[in-house]
């Protein structure tokens, strides 16, 4: 068909190119912009169409992108007339969508009325599946196919795999070799990634945890108030004009005089990254150290402040609807609708995941597992949340039940992988060319951005007087401002949104988007800086007689070990303290010979110890860095006796790891936990239930109430 036949024809609606489903979808789809911004309706047509219709690359967006190749050679778009819809929207913004949308309507109809290639029967719906999914499984195999590379590299080199996976998606993404089919369903599936991440940190954190995670949350408020104020503040002093003196900088970039955009770049800077900083604190065993618990917490709390800070970003740049009272709907919506999840989910998970457990089938536990953790995260997205802060709430619901060990055995291999996707997603955000045309720039602003957020960290952890007797110490302050120096994934959703809003240029963002990754990319090696500078604080403290210098071994090297100094941990120390215990090592019989830590500072302030070979210190007494620093190398035996049976569960597991011919010994208070805690590696368990049994027994035998001593609660 020539472009003159054409040009006279109307267009046609052919049973087998639309159903009415589909052709009632579009006309939803457009009736939605009175309400949803004109960019996502826009970018959304313009992902369906055209890949319904074309091969070429997804980065084109011209006309003849809406075009099969046949007609690529012989009708050009522009000589068929533009069609009239006349469909009843009142939106400005829908013009370009709807010249878009007829465009693609009439070459489409009239070509696979006519075409005689095969292709008069596709339907458009079918179409665009088939390509999404054959594009997201090249995808798939692209990603497990590097996974693989990178962790096998990664490993030989000794570098975190998450480096790898970075650099990964630089090289394979828009930026570089171009191998991504399908960008926006690949980070769909990073996305997922994150959610898991967030869902099993979440089942870590027990009610013990969380009241402590809480204690932090002042800190919190005060490291988002004081990094957003001095970032701001440093912008708009003229701070990077005076960089500009002696740095060869881009004054296209530099000169931010409006107080709002400034706004804008110090809230996204104010965010960290909690998919990079959580591996972290497991490599190094922070993570139930007072750095780690603190890091958590403020983690947890900048993820929650995403959600109302979309929100708020309209209205900062004048932009965002004057209903008062419909946003404060919204709020109450998303406060109370989400609290009556929880309440609601607290006890009808337990009882949901009893019933699939009975049922003995793995299948459908690991399904359950997977559905509570998305689930969760698109209910609090339903209510005005992120669906990060979903799924840390549905583990955290998770957390004291029984099936947590086993829900996490189930999610960790989809977290893995998803996570990997997420990581190469990100690196192939990292625009080489703008990097390196504008290098200058770059590394100033990342240099920049790190030194503030670290100062104002910092800084924060002074602040607030009422953290006692919660507040950091010293070392642990310096551990924690560099570890949340970087920024954080929740900064690109920040940035993307300033651009929409033409609050940033987008050349600016993507720039700001370069120097945000870079930050993220070296959070492990912030990592090092951290226990570096603790380290040197420490050394300072010593030689300006801050801090009394330590003995070189504080304890015997082959010292008992007691975890947790609550009401067992004493009874413990103190039975202990009262037997003899000597040391094999003749310079060592002068040092305690037991000795227990705790992380709660108010408890080892106010216990007086009158035993001289005991000994109760500050600290984390799984971790090795600790034990280690305080001179036990080598532990006799060691005692876990912490109250929460989570914590109990995850010290023996570590411990065992750590010394697997040490005696360990912990308690219980059902047959069931002891048998789990000797199977990750307990020695002995000592059974609350079975005690108090033993102990009612003897009572009633030394009363002849009951005679005999036969042992019928027999430990195993």
């Amino acid at each position: 068909m020539t472009s003159s036949e054409m040009s006279g024809r109307r267009l046609h609606l052919p049973h087998n190119y639309f159903n009415g489903l589909y052709l009632l979808h579009l006309l939803l789809l457009g009736s939605c912009c009175r309400y949803i911004h004109g960019f996502q309706v826009q970018h959304s047509i313009q992902r369906f169409l055209p890949s319904a219709f074309s091969t070429t690359s997804r980065h084109q967006h011209d006309k003849k992108n809406l075009l099969p190749k046949a007609i690529h050679q012989t009708t050009p778009l522009y000589a068929l007339p533009p069609l009239d819809l006349h469909l009843p929207f009142d939106f400005t913004s829908f013009n370009e969508i709807s010249r878009q949308l007829t465009d693609a309507l009439d070459i489409g109809a009239d070509f696979l009325q006519d075409s005689e290639d095969g292709l008069a029967t596709m339907n458009i719906p079918e179409a665009e599946t088939s390509i999404v999914l054959e594009s997201m499984g090249q995808d798939l195999l692209l990603f497990l196919s590097s996974s693989v590379i990178v962790t096998l590299v990664s490993k030989s080199l000794n570098v975190s795999p998450i480096l790898g996976y970075l650099v990964a998606g630089a090289l394979l993404g828009p930026h570089g070799l171009d191998c991504f089919s399908n960008a926006k369903a690949d980070v769909e599936l990073g996305d997922f990634g994150i959610l898991f991440l967030l869902f099993s940190e979440g089942l870590e954190v027990s009610s013990t945890r969380l009241k402590r995670l809480t204690n932090y949350l002042p800190l919190g408020f005060a490291q988002i108030s004081l990094t957003t104020g001095v970032i701001t503040a440093a912008i708009l002093a003229g701070a990077p004009q005076f960089l500009d003196r002696f740095l060869p900088l881009d004054e296209g970039y530099i000169n931010i005089q409006n107080p709002t955009e400034a706004v804008v770049l110090a809230l996204a800077g104010t965010l960290s990254t909690s998919a990079f900083i959580f591996p972290v604190l497991k490599e190094r065993g922070w993570e139930s150290d007072p750095c780690g618990q603190a890091a958590t917490s403020i983690l947890l709390l900048q993820d929650l402040f995403v959600a109302p800070l979309l929100v708020i970003l309209p209205y900062v740049v004048g932009q965002g609807p004057t209903d008062y009272a419909a946003i404060g709907f919204l709020t109450v919506k998303a406060v109370v609708g989400f609290g009556l999840v929880m309440y609601i989910g607290s006890f009808l998970l337990q009882r949901i995941f009893s019933v699939v457990a009975r049922t003995r089938s793995t299948e459908s536990f690991v399904a359950l597992s997977l559905l509570v953790s998305v689930g969760m995260g698109a209910v609090a997205q339903a209510l005005g949340l992120t669906d990060t802060a979903g799924a840390f709430a549905a583990g955290v619901l998770l957390a004291n039940t029984n099936f947590r060990a086993q829900i996490q055995a189930d999610i960790l291999p989809f977290k893995g992988i998803l996570l990997g996707i997420f990581f190469m997603d990100a690196g192939s955000l990292f625009d080489s060319d703008l990097v390196l045309a504008e290098l200058p720039t770059v590394l100033t602003g990342a240099i920049a951005l790190i030194v503030l957020k670290a100062i104002t960290v910092a800084a924060a952890t002074r602040v607030p007087r009422w953290l006692e007797p919660n507040r950091l110490e010293p070392t642990d302050a310096a551990k924690l401002s560099f570890l949340l120096s970087g920024g954080g994934e929740f900064a690109f959703v920040v940035l993307a949104l300033a651009e929409r809003l033409d609050v940033l240029p987008k050349d600016l963002g993507g720039l700001l988007t370069s120097i945000v990754l870079i930050t993220m990319a070296i959070t492990p090696l912030l990592g090092e800086v951290a226990e570096a500078a603790s380290k040197a604080f420490v050394s300072y403290a010593v030689s300006n007689g801050i801090q009394e210098p330590m003995e070189e071994s504080e304890v015997a090297d082959d010292a008992i070990v007691v975890c947790g100094f609550g009401s067992i941990g004493k009874e413990i120390l103190y039975a202990l303290g009262r037997s003899h215990i000597s040391s094999d090592c003749e310079d060592k019989k002068s040092l305690p010979q037991v000795v227990a830590f705790d992380t709660e500072p108010f408890l080892i302030d106010k216990i007086l110890i009158p035993m001289d070979n005991t000994a109760v210190l500050f600290g984390d007494g799984e971790n090795p860095e600790v034990l280690k620093h305080h001179g036990v190398e080598n532990p006799r035996a060691i005692f876990i006796s912490y109250e929460d049976e989570e914590q109990v569960m995850a010290a023996t597991t570590r411990l065992r790891t750590l010394f697997p011919d040490t005696p360990i010994y912990t308690r219980a208070q059902t047959r069931k936990e002891a048998e789990e805690l000797k199977a990750v590696g307990a020695t002995e368990v000592v059974v609350e239930h079975d005690e108090l049994a033993r102990s009612a027994r003897s009572l009633l035998q030394k009363t002849n109430i009951i005679n005999g001593s036969t042992e019928v609660f027999p430990l195993r």
